[in-house]
């Protein structure tokens, strides 16, 4: 397979590295403020979006998501480094009377210097930064709230995203316990004015299972492991203001015991980018995808050998080649606003397939300082 082998070695030689978009537009939760006096806050974060996918084929609907989430919610400040809100998260589709999810929301927030820890709802979905083939990216508009322990960590040369996300929980006579275990490190962190660099390593762990005798289901543990590189490199021009490359290497496997009989497989994959920054602030980012037997319940439709369409469920392509072209440009509204527009062909090389989607989304992100802290009176 030479188209693969040139790939790999262009990339690798190119000057910087970065193999999934930059998602950090759509992040909430970004700023923390350590501001002492004011207790009382109120949150309101808000996510409008419209994905159209123009697909097809054997592998991945053709669907378009086209609604808004809203979760506002009230905080309190214990001190400067702890606080614990509550609020309500709607998702509601248009084209759909009904709301899609009326859910309860709360966090116990803790921040002390470089060190953060989350109890209950977490900083997760496209904040964890995983690349794609490990996260679908369309769970930030279809499943976006996680739940459980949270713990991160950002230091100068190295920086930690762990978190368990307790996806269902078990009773007696009820289905397994399921749960998602993932954490995300970037070692050996560089940054000057010019370079960033970064070995970044990241695993998930879905585990479906449990110690209730009285459940006939099988244990399953499906484990996903991507290691790699990425080196950007900041050009000081106004045309090309960056160029970025990121090449991942990606591993599947699949554990399950049922009636004391085991069965599992085996997967892997490359993930290979080449992007760039450009005037108008434009990003562009080429990517390939090389998979042999590669599957995750959680990550893209597109990476899996395993065909997620209503008209083709038995479908069963074991190796998936793709070219990927990202096209996506941000705009800052207003202060607390932002708007993001996005365009994204790939051509299937095996299948000699070409399909693509397009997405708009705009993001509100808005903390209200309500009330002063109460000086406490001295006894």
């Amino acid at each position: 397979m030479k188209l693969p082998l040139y790939i790999f070695l262009f990339l690798l030689g190119s000057l910087s590295c970065y193999s999934q978009q930059d998602n950090s537009v759509l992040f909430f939760n970004t700023e923390i403020d350590t501001t002492s006096e004011k207790a009382y806050y109120l949150k309101i974060q808000n996510l409008n979006y419209q994905k159209n996918n123009e697909y097809s084929g054997s592998m991945a609907d053709g669907f378009t998501l086209f609604g808004y989430q809203l979760n506002p919610s009230l905080g309190y400040r214990f001190a400067p480094n702890l606080s614990i809100e509550g609020g309500i998260f709607v998702n509601k589709d248009f084209g759909n009377d009904k709301y899609t999810q009326i859910l309860p929301t709360f966090t116990i927030r803790y921040h002390k210097k470089n060190i953060k820890v989350l109890f209950g709802n977490l900083d997760g979905s496209l904040k964890h930064n995983l690349v794609e083939p490990l996260y679908n990216f369309e769970r930030a508009m279809t499943n976006r709230l996680e739940n459980g322990f949270q713990a991160m960590l950002n230091k100068k040369h190295i920086d930690v995203d762990f978190w368990i996300d307790w996806l269902r929980m078990s009773y007696r006579y009820g289905k397994t316990e399921k749960m998602w275990v993932g954490f995300n490190v970037n070692l050996l962190k560089f940054k000057n004015e010019k370079w960033e660099f970064s070995l970044p390593v990241q695993n998930t762990t879905v585990h479906d299972g449990g110690q209730i005798d009285t459940l006939p289901d099988a244990i399953v543990s499906q484990f996903n492991f991507a290691v790699g590189t990425k080196l950007k490199y900041k050009t000081g021009k106004k045309i090309i203001q960056e160029v970025s490359t990121d090449i991942r290497y990606l591993a599947h496997k699949r554990d399950e015991y049922a009636k004391g009989k085991y069965d599992g497989d085996f997967g892997s994959g490359l993930l290979a980018s080449i992007g760039v920054k450009a005037i108008g602030n434009t990003d562009i980012l080429l990517t390939y995808w090389n998979g042999d037997n590669f599957y995750h319940e959680l990550g893209g439709d597109l990476y899996t050998s395993k065909s997620r369409t209503v008209a083709y469920p038995n479908y069963y392509d074991r190796y998936r080649e793709l070219l990927i072209l990202r096209l996506s440009n941000p705009f800052r509204i207003a202060e607390s606003v932002r708007l993001l527009l996005r365009a994204e062909p790939y051509y299937d090389l095996r299948n000699k397939w070409f399909e693509y989607s397009t997405s708009l989304y705009i993001i509100f992100d808005e903390t209200i300082w309500l009330k002063k802290k109460p000086k406490l009176k001295a006894e």
